[in-house]
């Protein structure tokens, strides 16, 4: 079918009018190849080119729009699951404190029970010594003496015993005294150590109420961006102009470049290069879990110092753990939290630590983050010591392996995957 030269004038002018708006095309001797121009009406106005920049720029504005979208939900539901982690870990330091505290009560009612033992005994000895004193000096019994042919001594003998007596009661006297007094403190003492365990078992009930509502919390919002992400990608396809499939690639592509670009960010300066041995970033490892890291380039000892393979044996176990889910106040044998992950893998190195990320560091070594080896513990808090609310197990060259968070499963990550510790502590 041939067109007409208006036909061709309109079919040029539709061609024309996305390039005239996105300000790539240009005109230079036009009239020497069109002799015959097409009417007047034919020609993009300059409010038809205006009107395509404004829907090209509105375009544009709905993509950044839906990403942004994305991004905020997706920041919302790692804000809130790092929360839950953090509620989490507090109620495993509001359960270690009140096993602390039960292990104080039971002690002082120890103590306290055997010093009012302790105390008894003395107040028996003195009754019995304040009962021989009684009959030593009896009237009737030192008249009888006279009657025998040793009265004299005899009586002598009972002015000893009687002066010997009241020594002794004194002197035992004094010590019940004592003790009674160390029984009541000791028993002052217990009665404290069980209030505070009654404090303690009301924290760790309304940590334990905390934690629940936090990784409920997470929980739905992570529920709630799996239903929401599908419709924003499928906006953001029509906003695009492209597929599904292509607009889910993109944004998959934007995010890891982002990740890196906050590794990078994330990384100390170079006096902590123990940590990052090597200035450049380390990519962003794939979805799922990560391989392990290299090994470390010094030799292999065929027969390692003690340490050493207590260190390998913690890491290997943990390794063993990979993939396996976060769950709040877990600690094996198929699911775990962060101090649970560290508790069981140096246990499997014979190392005893605690269910609790602050008791941990309190119960290693603390060292530099500069310092810090494969196999040492690296810790996050709001500031210090008594505000720790993660751990993880470095493996050395930047390399950590973690349970994170609700949501998702124990994982080999760099240790500026988000943001970096700010303790750490080597297991004695």
């Amino acid at each position: 079918m041939r067109l007409g030269r208006h036909g061709e004038a309109g079919a040029l002018r539709r061609a024309l009018v996305p390039l005239l708006a996105a300000g790539t095309l240009t005109f230079t001797g036009v009239g020497a190849a069109y002799a015959d121009p097409a009417p007047t009406d034919d020609i993009p106005s300059a409010e038809d080119v205006a009107q395509a920049q404004t829907n090209a720029a509105a375009k544009a504005d709905d993509v950044v729009s839906i990403r942004a979208r994305i991004t905020a939900a997706t920041a919302r539901v790692d804000t809130l699951a790092a929360q839950a982690a953090a509620a989490s870990e507090k109620y495993n330091g509001a359960e270690y404190a009140l096993a602390q505290a039960e292990k104080a009560v039971a002690a002082a009612k120890a103590d306290a029970e055997g010093a009012a033992t302790a105390a008894e005994a003395e107040r028996r000895l003195v009754e019995r010594l304040t009962l021989g004193g009684v009959a030593v000096r009896d009237p009737y019994h030192r008249l009888r003496s006279f009657f025998y042919e040793d009265g004299p001594t005899s009586i002598l003998n009972d002015i000893a015993a009687y002066d010997a007596v009241g020594d002794a009661s004194r002197a035992a006297l004094a010590r019940y005294e004592s003790k009674r007094a160390v029984a009541a403190s000791l028993q002052r003492a217990a009665e404290v150590a069980v209030a505070k365990q009654e404090k303690a078992t009301a924290s760790a009930k309304a940590a334990k109420q905390e934690a629940e509502t936090a990784v409920a919390a997470a929980a739905a919002a992570r529920a709630s961006l799996q239903r929401d992400r599908d419709q924003l990608i499928r906006e953001l396809a029509h906003a695009e102009g492209i597929s599904v499939t292509i607009a889910r690639k993109r944004q998959r592509a934007l995010e890891k470049l982002a990740q890196a670009a906050q590794e990078s960010a994330n990384r100390p300066p170079e006096d902590l290069s123990q940590i990052a041995p090597t200035p450049t970033p380390a990519p962003s490892p794939a979805p799922g879990p990560a391989p392990a890291p290299s090994p470390s380039p010094t030799p292999v000892d065929p027969n390692p110092p003690k340490r050493v393979k207590g260190v390998e044996a913690a890491i290997r176990f943990a390794m063993e753990q990979v993939g396996e889910p976060y769950v709040w106040a877990g600690a094996g044998p198929d699911v775990w939290d962060c101090s649970g992950l560290t508790m069981r893998a140096w246990g499997a190195a014979g190392k005893a630590l605690p269910h609790f990320s602050g008791a941990q560091y309190a119960s290693s070594v603390p060292i530099s983050l500069a310092d810090a080896k494969r196999g040492d513990l690296l810790f996050w808090s709001r500031g210090g010591p008594s505000s720790i609310y993660h751990v993880a197990l470095y493996l050395g060259d930047g390399w950590m392996i973690e349970a994170p968070r609700p949501g998702k499963n124990v994982q080999v990550v760099s240790v500026y995957a988000s943001t970096t510790p700010d303790l750490a502590a080597r297991i004695r």
